[in-house]
C-alpha cells in the first residue's frame, strides 16, 4: 500500500481525537494526539499542516511543569519538517533545542542523541557549513564507537554523514572508509533506500580518486537495486540515474550523460515540486553535458533555469550557487563572450571564498579560469594579480601538507 495512503488512513483515525482533546483530554494526552497528527501529515507530505500541529504539541509540552523527552521529540519533528521544506537554518534551530533537551535528560553519550545529531549534521551540510557539520557528526560517530554492538540505521547514518563532511573538506581516504562501513551496515539491516544512497556516495568518492570503472559498477548496482526493490519511478531511481549521468560527464561521455540525466529529471519532476533542489541539480548536470557537446546556448539556458531554483531552496550565498555562476562564466568564455564571462567571476569567487575560506585549494581552478578570461580581454595587470593569488593558495596548501 502506498505510504501516503497509509498516512491518510491514519489521519482519519487520529483527527477526531485531536479535535476532542481540547475539551475532554488532559494536556498530556492532547499533546500526544496533536504530535501524532503532525506525524501523519508529515508522512503524507503535507508539511504546512505538520508544522502547525508540531508547533501546537511543542506549546502544550512546554507548558508542563517538567521538561520531557516528548518535548524533545516534537522539537526534532518540527526540525524535520523544516528540513523537508529545505528551510535548513530553521531546521538547525529546532534540532539544537531538541539536542540540548535530550542531552539534559539522557546524558551526553546516549544513543538517543544519534537521530538528532545526524539530522543536525545534515542541515549544516545543506547550508554549506562543513566545519560545523564535521564537529556535530564526529560527536555522533563517537557515540556509535562507544556502543560497538549497535547495528542500526542511526549508527550507519552517523558514519555516512560524517563521510559527506570529510568529502567536502577533501579528506577522501577517510571518506571512503566511512562510506564502506556505512554500506555494510545498511546491507545487514536490509535498508534499500539507504543502501542505494551509500552505493552512490561510495561511487562518487571513487570517481574523485580516478577509479571510474569501479565507480560506474557501483552506480549501476545502485540503479538495479532501486528499480527492483523500490520501483521504476521512485526518487532513488532518479538519484542513481543522475549519478551515472554525472559520472559520464566526468568521463566526457556527454551523449550518454544527457540520456541518463533527462530521465532523472523526468522522474524527479513527477515526485517533487518544480522549485525543489533536486530539479535544480538535474538541470545543472545537464548543462555540463550540453557544454561538453558544445551546445553552449542550451547549457546557458539550463544554468539560467537552475540558478533561481537553487537560490530559493538553498540560499544566494551557498557554494553551489557560486559554482553555477562560475560554470555559466565558463560557458560564456567558450562562446567568446569574454566581457560577460569576466563580469560573473567576481561574484562566484566571493561566494566560494566565503563558504570555503580564502586559502581553500578548490578556489584555484575558478581563479585560473578568471585569469584566462582577463587575458582574453588583454587586462594583463588584473590577470597577473589573480595569478599571484592562485600561486599563494598553492604555496599555503603545500606548506600545510608538509607540516
Amino acid at each position: 500500500m502506498h505510504r501516503a495512503y497509509v498516512a491518510l488512513l491514519a489521519l482519519a483515525s487520529i483527527a477526531p481525537g485531536a479535535r476532542a482533546c481540547q475539551a475532554s483530554q488532559s494536556a498530556q494526552d492532547c499533546a500526544v494526539l496533536t504530535n501524532n497528527l503532525g506525524s501523519s501529515y508529515y508522512a503524507a507530505g503535507n508539511y504546512k499542516e505538520a508544522e502547525l500541529f508540531f508547533t501546537r504539541a511543542i506549546a502544550l509540552w512546554s507548558a508542563q511543569p517538567h521538561p520531557s523527552d516528548d518535548l524533545a521529540k516534537a522539537l526534532h519533528n518540527l526540525g524535520a519538517v523544516y528540513s523537508a521544506e529545505e528551510k535548513y537554518p530553521d531546521a538547525a534551530r529546532f534540532f539544537l533545542r531538541a539536542l540540548d533537551l535530550r542531552e539534559s535528560l539522557s546524558g551526553p553519550a546516549a544513543l538517543s542523541l544519534l537521530p538528532i545529531l545526524n539530522d543536525l549534521g545534515r542541515a549544516y551540510l545543506e547550508m554549506g557549513d562543513y566545519v560545523q557539520a564535521e564537529n556535530i557528526l564526529q560527536r555522533a560517530l563517537a557515540i556509535v564507537q562507544a556502543h560497538p554492538a549497535e547495528d542500526s540505521s542511526d549508527s550507519a547514518d552517523a558514519m555516512n554523514n560524517l563521510a559527506v563532511a570529510y568529502r567536502k573538506l577533501g579528506r577522501l581516504a577517510d571518506t571512503e572508509q566511512l562510506y564502506r562501513r556505512a554500506l555494510a551496515v545498511y546491507r545487514r539491516i536490509s535498508d534499500p533506500h539507504r543502501e542505494v544512497a551509500a552505493l552512490a556516495n561510495l561511487a562518487q568518492v571513487l570517481a574523485e580518486q580516478g577509479q571510474y570503472q569501479d565507480a560506474e559498477q557501483l552506480d549501476r548496482q545502485a540503479l538495479e537495486i532501486a528499480r527492483s526493490r523500490l520501483g521504476e519511478s521512485h526518487p532513488d531511481v532518479a538519484l542513481a540515474l543522475g549519478n551515472l549521468g554525472k559520472l559520464m560527464n566526468t568521463r566526457r561521455k556527454f551523449s550518454a550523460a544527457v540520456r541518463f540525466l533527462r530521465r532523472a529529471e523526468e522522474i524527479d519532476r513527477r515526485n517533487f515540486a518544480p522549485d525543489n533542489t533536486r530539479i535544480g541539480f538535474d538541470l545543472c548536470n545537464q548543462a555540463v553535458a550540453q557544454a561538453g557537446l558544445k551546445h553552449y546556448r542550451a547549457a546557458e539556458a539550463l544554468y539560467r533555469e537552475a540558478q533561481p531554483i537553487l537560490e530559493k531552496s538553498l540560499r544566494p550565498d551557498h557554494p553551489e550557487i557560486g559554482k553555477i555562476i562560475a560554470d555559466r562564466a565558463s560557458v560564456y568564455r567558450l562562446e567568446e563572450r569574454f566581457e560577460e564571462s569576466a563580469a560573473l567571476y567576481p561574484r562566484a569567487i566571493g561566494i566560494l571564498e566565503h563558504a570555503w575560506g580564502p586559502d581553500n585549494p578548490r578556489l584555484v581552478p575558478v581563479l585560473e579560469s578568471y585569469e584566462a578570461v582577463l587575458r582574453d580581454l588583454k587586462d594583463y595587470a588584473a590577470a597577473e594579480s589573480i595569478e599571484v593569488r592562485s600561486t599563494r593558495i598553492r604555496v599555503v596548501q603545500a606548506l600545510r601538507s608538509a607540516n
